[in-house]
């Protein structure tokens, strides 16, 4: 059935955006009292955790081959390890501007996978969506990109972050509907805490944090409502549509980050700002509207 997404599809993915944009304040909050990488460790064993034990409180067991060990283990790596790792690194390396851009360079990333390996059929109406939507990011982040003195090196870690973040996305969507929603989740966000806690000894970053009021706040908020619940929201989106329809809902993380700058820190919007979110929010309107097409029986990813 060619049908558009419903109206529960669009919401829970615009609450997903909404609690992915605002890991990025509690982010800037916490880092001057923890190395990043070690921040970003704490923040996905946190939110794993807290998913595993949900799941023994539901009376749920853990029942997973090897093989399916080994998939959570590479989602854990490249969605938690290097997505976190990269956001993480990046912050305060390079401006904000350069860092929305490249991040949300992901959609684009995970629609090319998912072509390949999900066998997902991209119509031309779906991918001028999602094209306008970046567009609409690039016009936000205008005003702040100064590609003349951003760092090489900080652009790259959010560029290979965004990479791990679409890789696992492909993962988890391969995943998706056939097994435990909490304990796959819990347990990749424990793989992907182990990575991000062996490449922080290895950049000999060092166990010190400053338990400061404000530090164990972001680490709270970073690691339940803005991973934990965001997560099992995205991990049951994705076992009822495909990826490439969801994913341009994350183009709105920065208009959000941009409402909640004028809320909370007295921001003001600018003219390329207001033209950005227009042209994104109408990306978007194409996106929900296009009508969603059924891959060939036995292919991977034919969820509508």
């Amino acid at each position: 059935m060619n049908q558009p997404l419903s109206m529960r599809t669009v919401a829970s993915m615009v609450l997903v955006a909404f609690l992915w944009a605002i890991c990025f304040p509690f982010i800037v909050v916490g880092l001057p009292d923890a190395p990043p990488l070690l921040f970003s460790a704490l923040r996905a064993l946190l939110a794993g955790v807290c998913l595993v034990l949900i799941a023994l409180k539901k009376g749920r067991r853990a029942r997973y081959s090897p093989r399916q060990f080994l998939v959570l283990a590479i989602i854990g790596f490249s969605y938690t390890g290097m997505g976190f790792g990269g956001m993480f690194l990046g912050a305060g390396k390079v401006g904000p501007g350069l860092a929305t851009v490249l991040a949300n360079a992901q959609p684009i990333f995970a629609a090319i996978l998912s072509i390949f390996f999900l066998r997902e059929v991209v119509t031309g109406r779906l991918f001028a969506g999602l094209v306008l939507s970046f567009l609409g990011v690039v016009v936000l982040a205008m005003p702040e990109l100064e590609f003349g003195n951003a760092r090489f090196l900080g652009a790259l870690y959010v560029l290979v972050g965004a990479i791990g973040t679409a890789i696992g996305n492909v993962l988890l969507k391969y995943q998706a509907g056939s097994d435990d929603i909490y304990w796959s989740m819990g347990i990749q966000l424990i793989f992907g805490s182990m990575f991000l806690g062996g490449a922080s000894v290895v950049m000999g970053e060092g166990l010190e944090i400053n338990w400061t009021w404000s530090f164990a706040t972001a680490v709270f908020f970073l690691a339940i409502p803005a991973t934990a619940l965001m997560v099992v929201l995205w991990y049951a989106l994705l076992a009822r549509a495909h990826l490439s329809r969801l994913n341009p809902f994350t183009f709105l993380t920065p208009a959000f980050g941009l409402v909640i700058g004028v809320l909370l820190f007295d921001e003001t919007f600018t003219l390329a700002e207001v033209v950005g979110i227009g042209i994104t929010f109408v990306g978007l309107v194409i996106v929900v509207k296009a009508p969603s097409v059924v891959n060939a029986p036995g292919t991977i990813g034919s969820h509508q």
